[in-house]
């Protein structure tokens, strides 16, 4: 089965209005507008059912080659391939619940309980999916240290979108106390990899440490 193109939207958040000062927050939902800006519910990977659906959307980055809507598999064949164990099955039916369409009715708690089987199995996106799912109470029950190991867990693998979120869960002290020195290891990996935010989020936190020394 041809199911494993993705596309994953990721706005740039604002920075000009974020801080990113080191402030140990768990379970907390005053969070600073980085980490909001970051785990919108928009920025979770999609998978190819959804392409059809999602390439004409607006704010599309890190985007995938889009799928030929006559090849997308049908809802009930990814949910039988899903069932049966394919990771790229469970993670496309997971998109299909967590965003309500390509058949699927919307249903979060669903979405998390596929993205986890697919997470389990590994799959990097699957892991970032849940993670985030995780972060931001979506589906499930916040819980910020899954969240972050997850999170490390899809970094780990290369991905990304993973490398720059976990960065910022280190740096604002999400899931652990805040660690701006790993933060600002997974922050460089993922600004060598491409993501133009988190090269951004390194300027700003390096400006405050020349600023401020003893900050850290």
């Amino acid at each position: 089965m041809k199911n494993k193109v993705l596309i994953c939207r990721f706005r740039r958040p604002k920075w000009l209005r974020a801080t990113t000062g080191a402030r140990p927050v768990k379970q907390s939902t005053k969070l600073s507008t980085v980490f909001n800006a970051a785990f919108r519910p928009s920025n979770r990977c999609t998978g190819l059912l959804l392409a059809a659906c999602l390439a004409a959307g607006p704010g599309l980055a890190e985007t995938a080659p889009a799928a030929d809507p006559a090849g997308v598999p049908a809802a009930a064949d990814l949910l039988r391939a899903a069932q049966a164990g394919d990771a790229w099955a469970q993670l496309n039916v997971g998109s299909g619940f967590d965003h309500g369409m390509g058949g699927f009715p919307l249903d979060p708690v669903r979405a998390v309980a596929w993205y986890r089987h697919a997470a389990e199995a590994g799959l990097a996106e699957a892991q970032f999916n849940l993670a985030h799912c995780l972060v931001s109470g979506n589906g499930a029950t916040r819980n910020d240290a899954e969240a972050l190991g997850w999170m490390l867990k899809a970094a780990g693998q290369g991905l990304p979108s993973a490398q720059f979120l976990a960065g910022v869960m280190l740096a604002e002290g999400i899931g652990t106390s805040a660690d701006h020195a790993q933060a600002m290891v997974w922050l460089e990996r993922a600004a060598a990899n491409g993501n133009l935010d988190a090269g951004l989020l390194l300027e700003r936190m390096r400006a405050k440490q020349a600023a401020d020394p003893a900050a850290d």
